[in-house]
């Protein structure tokens, strides 16, 4: 990315005319050199990041960078060429790149695409305060705030604060007519803190561990997220972990809080229901899947209390958008119904295979990749009820959140992940703190054993990074997670 000056008011480098005129050539270019289908994705990006760890300089970053991607169907092999955008001749470039790649990979198998009416239109996410509008002192205030808060404290020994934003809009051109222009903000932040004593470390995150939580919004996202006010819990907690007991191996039942059942879904169903990787045309990172596409209908994923729904025109969630980055309209998409495996996350092409409409779950990291199927803002449906009746008719057993560790094996099935805390339920009601817990299992086989899904006022929504592919690309994603019970858990120790 290229750095921008802090003090300059932002604006789009390209009007939204020459930027249709740039893509609209690479198009036409490519079917001129045979491609059969072509699209364009002109796509600039304003990212800002300001991250802070107690014994280091702040690392803050404004940068911007536009370019174009284009992608090329011809004689039925794939071809993707990309160029950052400075000179006129290289979006031109980076259609001749895709065709000669193309005419590369021309061979006895073939893709094939059924014809589809253009898709055109417009999406911006809504949002109250722009944060490129929040000063930069404000910003920096915040955070230093956090860490000397934190740092006052004894046995605290580490901290880290951050905040993020994102700003990018989307242009996309296809050979089928498509014209489509997106507008794309999300916000983050994030807070954890460390606690030793007497060489025990533990770890307490806030509002998730694994990059803090990122949302489709303004800086009221931020405000929302009183990181200052939940300082003060985050770091008893840290604290009150070192003197916990360590939770013994064994089965039990649980209650799994919001932010461990959005790694769940995350690694054991978005992953597990992309359909390129159950068709093995992606296996380079992180492997394939247990679940066959012939299986859809009548595989049992999961009981009855678990619906499971890719919808990506959720409001405020990072895996929203209103077209995919093949151009198709976003729209939901039942992936699990009670329990059977009804859907997948799919693109045009793998959804052609199995003769259904596509998801819509086609996305790509910027300009510079060719899309993969990556989830869009999978979440489980929420059942009935508050924390309290969950754990109420949980009876006796854990409730444990917030990831420390995951792993999961490479069909997505086999997994163990270690928490960050566990609480014992004594007749519904929370009692003595343990650390270091982990849980684990098989992926049908867990979820046929969740018995309840919160409400839907314990419903929350996690945005996250998600790498996939080679090169490895991120894709921002997000989860909707309640809290759910599960019977028969195996349970054992974190390292």
């Amino acid at each position: 990315m290229n750095q921008i000056a802090t003090d300059s008011p932002w604006a789009w480098v390209h009007s939204e005319a020459e930027a249709q005129a740039l893509a609209q050539e690479a198009v036409d270019l490519a079917l001129g050199r045979g491609a059969t289908y072509a699209d364009a994705r002109l796509v600039e990006v304003v990212e800002e990041r300001l991250y802070a760890a107690s014994g280091r300089e702040p690392d803050w970053r404004l940068e911007q960078v536009v370019g174009l991607g284009v992608r090329v169907l011809l004689k039925g092999a794939w071809g993707f060429g990309s160029r950052v955008l400075g000179p006129a001749t290289q979006g031109i470039e980076a259609a001749l790149a895709a065709v000669e790649m193309a005419e590369a990979q021309v061979g006895p198998s073939s893709a094939v695409l059924d014809p589809l009416p253009a898709a055109s239109g417009r999406f911006r996410t809504p949002f109250a305060v722009d944060p490129y509008a929040v000063p930069a002192a404000a910003k920096h205030d915040l955070v230093a705030g956090l860490l000397e808060e934190a740092l006052a404290t004894p046995e605290v020994t580490r901290a880290v604060a951050g905040v993020n934003a994102k700003r990018q809009r989307r242009c996309f051109a296809s050979s089928e007519g498509s014209w489509q222009v997106q507008e794309l903000l999300e916000t983050g932040g994030l807070l954890q803190v460390w606690a030793a004593r007497d060489g025990e470390v533990q770890r307490r995150s806030y509002p998730n561990s694994f990059h803090g939580n990122t949302a489709a919004a303004g800086w009221e996202y931020l405000t929302e997220l009183r990181l200052p006010a939940e300082l003060p819990r985050v770091v008893d907690e840290a604290r009150a972990l070192l003197r916990a007991p360590i939770l013994a191996a064994g089965t039990s039942d649980l209650v799994l809080g919001p932010a461990m059942t959005a790694l769940q879904i995350h690694e054991s169903c978005g992953h597990a229901l992309e359909l390129d990787r159950i068709f093995g045309d992606e296996a380079g990172f992180a492997g394939t899947s247990f679940i066959r596409a012939e299986e859809r209908g009548r595989m049992r994923y999961g009981s009855e209390a678990v619906t499971v729904v890719a919808d990506p025109t959720t409001p405020r969630a990072r895996g929203s958008f209103a077209f995919d980055d093949e151009g198709q309209p976003a729209r939901p998409a039942v992936l699990i119904e009670k329990g059977i495996v009804n859907d997948f996350l799919s693109s045009r092409e793998t959804a052609q295979r199995i003769g259904r409409p596509t998801t819509a779950a086609m996305r790509a990291d910027g300009h510079s990749f060719m899309p993969l199927c990556f989830s869009t803002h999978v979440g489980i449906q929420p059942g009935e009820g508050d924390l309290d009746a969950l754990l109420e008719r949980l009876g006796d057993g854990y409730y444990l959140d917030m990831d420390r560790s995951w792993s999961i094996d490479e069909r997505r099935l086999n997994f163990q992940f270690g928490t960050e805390v566990a609480w014992e339920v004594r007749r519904g009601r929370r009692t003595r703190l343990y650390r270091n817990a982990s849980y684990g299992g098989v992926t049908p086989e867990f979820w046929g054993s969740v018995e309840a899904v919160g409400g839907p006022e314990t419903l929350q929504v996690f945005g996250l990074p998600c790498g996939k592919g080679e090169p490895k690309q991120w894709g921002f994603v997000s989860h909707g997670a309640a809290p759910i019970l599960v019977r028969g858990v195996r349970i054992g120790v974190a390292g």
